[in-house]
């Protein structure tokens, strides 16, 4: 398997981000994001106490700078609870405040898992929150899922019981 398939992905240990950088790998980096602001972020990200979420975007714009390989930011969508459309500007916004071009937005449905209040958003409010980005010039496609049939995609493992 050739590294340039392999993604690495984190949802912010912004030392571990520096880290990597420094390793100088032909991968894929994707930061685990799921709110640009930290009043949310810290519910959904237990270090996001830790590390912020614009420490953490800092670190991963600091690999693009370092490795000159662009950065995916996953963001699963999650009804009424960061699908809002300030939040699409305000990601934009921090986005773009350090430069063009370095990242792509991998916008993610929600899985379904066991006794989660949790669920998906809305397929015009995911249309919303994409055209916004979108238009702020960042670019995003919306991920499709995959194992959620079989109880194996992001998010459902985790939820599995014996």
């Amino acid at each position: 398997m050739s590294a340039r398939g392999i993604t690495i992905s984190t949802v912010g240990l912004v030392p571990a981000i520096r880290k990597l950088a420094a390793e100088d790998l032909p991968i894929t980096f994707a930061l685990s994001l799921h709110a640009p602001d930290d009043e949310l972020r810290d519910e959904l990200i237990p270090v996001n106490d830790r590390w912020k979420a614009d420490e953490a975007i800092d670190a991963a714009y600091e690999y693009y700078e370092r490795t000159g390989r662009r950065v995916s930011i996953e963001y699963a969508l999650i009804k009424d609870m960061n699908d809002h459309p300030w939040r699409a500007d305000l990601l934009a916004k921090k986005l773009n405040a350090r430069g063009r071009g370095w990242v792509h937005v991998n916008p993610i449905p929600l899985n379904p898992t066991p006794n989660s209040v949790w669920t998906s958003s809305e397929p015009a409010v995911m249309r919303e929150f994409i055209r916004r980005l979108n238009a702020a010039g960042v670019p995003t496609t919306l991920r499709d899922t995959r194992g959620k049939e079989i109880d194996g995609a992001c998010g459902q493992l985790a939820a599995a019981e014996d």
